[in-house]
């Protein structure tokens, strides 16, 4: 008689990263983790302390290997990565600003969010293609460790396509899910090769101080997307008008690229529009200029000790002071990937 063997994955969604948070459309870009994000993935290391894995698998992008040091550093396993757990591909709307998408291609974002099988775009893969390709990864991997306890990490809309398709939804049921919170869990089990949802979209281990899709806007927007800021290309190069509608209401620049490192150059925004929390979003189109230049760091430049607002924001908006004088002070943020780099950080968040 054949012996029957149950897996254990806990399917895990990534912690914050630049697209969460800049409001940037990411699937197969390669961005890093956010400040806030390092939060979470430290509840998340707290939520499993505890528990005995034999294997950690991620996607290959670098938001999911972060995420995933909560589980195979704080439990001495090695990671394995797999390309096939990416987050869907968006072709040619990588790393462009939902607002600007719902300027330019409103009913193909409509889609996006509420008729999945009418979308597509040039250069994307299809909501079909990314469920087959998501239970044939979990499945391999299931099937690779009989009896044990797995943790696989990847991303939002990837999960939200396959736990509802292993739940017996089709693609227009599972339009009408709920988006998870980043680090929500799912919990799968596998036995006889079949998979069992116990429970999907957990993120019970995140306070709210430190969560990230209830507290934004278009959770609730009838469209799945709320207006915003887009850019428009002004001037020399590096130079982007702040868009609202078809408004300059401010403007951000890069001034240089020199050695791996982006200068902000021009940042402002008009005062009646100061106080909407709309400026952290310029730094993501600033990141995303200097690293499609080759940088893997961004530097504010000088800014004088007098300027407090401007010395405020730096800091909460995850930059770091690098160069200090009797007069300005420079801050940097590193968006490049280092193991090590990323480890030390998550653990310096872990013991505060």
């Amino acid at each position: 008689m054949k012996e029957n063997h149950m897996t254990t994955i806990y399917l895990i969604r990534h912690a914050e990263a630049e697209g969460n948070l800049y409001r940037r459309a990411h699937g197969w870009y390669n961005s890093t983790i956010t400040d806030r994000g390092y939060h979470q993935i430290a509840a998340l290391a707290k939520r499993f302390a505890d528990t005995k894995f034999d294997a950690v698998y991620s996607s290959d992008r670098f938001r999911t290997m972060i995420t995933a040091l909560s589980i195979y550093k704080t439990h001495g396993l090695p990671l394995r990565t797999v390309r096939t757990l990416r987050e869907i591909d968006v072709g040619y709307w990588e790393d462009t600003p939902w607002a600007e998408l719902e300027r330019i291609d409103p009913e193909q974002l409509a889609n996006f969010s509420n008729d999945s099988q009418n979308w597509h775009v040039p250069g994307c893969e299809s909501f079909a293609e990314v469920r087959e390709r998501m239970r044939k990864a979990l499945t391999e991997i299931a099937e690779a460790h009989p009896n044990g306890t797995v943790a696989v990490f990847s991303h939002g809309m990837a999960m939200r396509i396959i736990v509802g398709t292993l739940q017996g939804m089709t693609l227009h049921e599972i339009d009408k899910t709920g988006h998870a919170e980043n680090t929500a869990v799912a919990k799968l089990e596998y036995e006889n090769g079949t998979f069992n949802v116990i429970f999907r979209d957990d993120a019970s281990h995140l306070g709210d101080n430190i969560a990230t899709v209830r507290k934004q806007p278009w959770v609730n927007d009838p469209k799945g997307f709320e207006g915003g800021i887009y850019y428009r290309a002004s001037g020399e190069a590096g130079h982007f008008d702040v868009m609202h509608g078809g408004d300059v209401i401010g403007a951000v620049s890069v001034v240089s690229c020199r050695g791996g490192v982006g200068t902000i150059g021009e940042f402002w925004l008009e005062e009646d529009v100061q106080k909407r929390n709309l400026g952290e979003k310029l730094v993501g189109q600033a990141l995303s200029y200097a690293r499609s230049r080759g940088c893997s760091i961004l530097s504010t430049g000088r800014i004088p000790k007098s300027n407090a607002v401007g010395l405020h924001c730096a800091e909460k908006w995850g930059f770091h002071p690098v160069c200090e004088d009797a007069e300005s002070v420079t801050f940097e943020k590193n968006f490049e990937y280092d193991e090590e780099s990323c480890w030390k950080r998550l653990q310096e968040v872990i013991e505060k």
